[in-house]
């Protein structure tokens, strides 16, 4: 599951990020805008693989650095599995910023820095949306949303491990099982060795993208870094 981090600046999102992660991976400031690109971690919850990306602080702005980090933002929030939109609890909600949002995609409203207002850790189901209040550089509520994390992809301690599979992942298995069913196929009629290691190539790139190790840009930047194209 890819999870992307989106609110405004200063919201928390870094620090979120650092400490899903467990280390120091993004840089943490009082000032707005710190992170003008967009940051990847890979963290396992139980033994449950997540994507987890940071973005740039959602806002206006006049700066053509900032406006393409807020750019990228937009285009890892497009393809999110889930979205945890960042709130600093002291302040009322954007819901401008909110309806922007996706509305095909989970969101998950994280009000963070609750303890600087006195407010206990709370989490809040709806009917399409929830709420966890919290704070990040307390530590406050953050179990509260380890484990809405690890329901969210389907964890259940008594079913051992159960994932929900995406209807991506399951394309990939069967483009996975027909490139290897193609290469027992050539390698039993005709002995190409060069069609079934083309086959087999396939196979593990379908399989490389349920895991996240690959994806087509990796392909095309692949060729254009090994062959010249255009002559």
């Amino acid at each position: 599951m890819t999870i992307v981090l989106a609110g405004k600046p200063n919201a928390g999102k870094s620090s979120l990020l650092n400490s899903l992660a467990g280390h120091e991976a993004a840089i943490v400031t009082d000032i707005a805008g710190t992170t003008r690109d967009v940051l990847r971690e890979r963290i396992q919850l139980d033994g449950m693989p997540l994507h987890i990306i940071d973005t740039a602080g959602l806002h206006d702005s006049d700066n053509a650095i900032e406006q393409e980090g807020i750019r990228r933002a937009w285009a890892e929030i497009e393809k999110a599995d889930k979205i945890l939109l960042l709130i600093d609890a002291r302040e009322s909600e954007d819901s401008e910023l909110l309806a922007s949002l996706p509305s095909h995609i989970d969101i998950t409203k994280i009000y963070n820095k609750i303890d600087l207002l006195g407010i206990t850790p709370d989490i809040k189901q709806h009917e399409h949306q929830s709420e966890i209040y919290l704070s990040i550089k307390t530590g406050q509520g953050m179990e509260l949303l380890t484990e809405h994390l690890k329901q969210s992809v389907g964890f259940n301690a008594n079913t051992e491990n159960v994932f929900i599979a995406r209807r991506r992942h399951i394309e990939a298995l069967n483009q996975g099982y027909e490139s290897v069913s193609n290469a027992l196929t050539q390698l039993q009629t005709s002995l190409a060795g060069e069609l079934v290691a083309e086959d087999l190539r396939l196979a593990q790139n379908s399989l490389a993208e349920i895991t996240g190790q690959f994806s087509s840009d990796d392909l095309l930047g692949k060729i254009f870094s090994s062959f010249c194209i255009g002559k």
